[in-house]
Formats: C-alpha cells, structure tokens, sequence
C-alpha cells in the first residue's frame, strides 16, 4: 500500500517574505528528519522555494514541483492553534469544507503516480495540511489531536486501491 507523507514547509528566516531560506533552526529539523525517512519513490514540493528547500533537505531530492500543493485558502482563514480549532471551523465554515473536500483529490492524484508500496513526500504549508487531514481523519473514523501542524509536521495517509485507510500524525 503507498503512503502520502504530507508535510509543512521547516521554518524559514523570514516569515514576512515568501521567498525566504530556510533559517539555522529549519535546516537542523530536516536533517534530523532526513536520518528517520523512508525512502522516497516521489518527492514533491510546492512552488515556494522554503518548501522546495525543505523536501531536498529531507529527502536529497526533489523530483517535481506540484502547484497543487500550494491552493488559496478561503477568504478569512487564518492559522489556528490545535487540530480541534480546525475541526470546528471545518464544521462550521462551508468555504474550508468544500476547501477540505477539494484538496484530498490531489493527495489521491500524487499517490497514484507511485507503486503498491512505495512512499511520497510532499511539503506544503500550514492550513493547507490541517484542513484536509481533519475531514479524511474523520472520514476515516480516526482521531488527530493536539496541536495545528507547526514546522515540517503533517500526516502519513496509507491508501489502498486508490483510497485512503489511515491517517498518522508525523510530527517534528
């Protein structure tokens, strides 16, 4: 079965500035994490360079850059702290439900290009992962507690004939 690491960007020097490096801080994390990865078949980032940096940093290489990891979010948005926060604005905002429901197909998309049992890593942004990963969670009858993905957090989706079965917190 192949397996979706989804992950935010490390942090950044910068966080005014969308085209800032990684700082001191975010290149220690991915080299930490860079010990502890799989091998990934696919490596795949979003557009913006700290989330580029960040999947070569993990992983050695990036294979792709996949402008659907880098969607708007709805009008209003804003970071929240805990993965509950996300939860009740995904029960009570339309615009992050149907945001939520229209970014798993993209999760489903960039798994289909790899074998039965081959891994991905995909770096995104925050919001972008908590959104989606809440409702597939509940889809999946599985729970996500704790804090809002921070710096190079994420999940881990496990599909099997092109659907998600499990969904895993991947923290720092």
């Amino acid at each position: 079965m192949p397996t979706l690491d989804i992950r935010r960007h490390a942090q950044r020097q910068d966080p005014s500035d969308d085209q800032s490096p990684l700082s001191a801080e975010g290149r220690a994390t991915c080299e930490r994490l860079a010990k502890i990865a799989p091998r990934y078949a696919l490596v795949l980032s979003s557009p913006l360079p700290r989330a580029r940096e960040t999947a070569t940093r993990i992983a050695g290489r990036l294979d792709a850059v996949e402008p659907g990891l880098l969607p708007d979010l709805p009008p209003g948005v804003v970071e929240l702290r805990t993965l509950a926060e996300w939860a009740r604005l995904l029960r009570s905002e339309p615009r992050a439900s149907r945001f939520a429901r229209e970014q798993l197909p993209t999760w489903a998309r960039i798994v289909s290009r790899v074998k039965a049992k081959d891994a991905v890593l995909a770096i995104s942004h925050g919001g972008i992962i908590d959104l989606p990963a809440v409702l597939l969670a509940r889809r999946l009858g599985a729970r996500l507690d704790g804090a809002a993905f921070g710096y190079a957090d994420g999940v881990r989706v496990t599909y099997a004939k092109g659907a998600p079965t499990k969904i895993t917190v991947l923290r720092a």
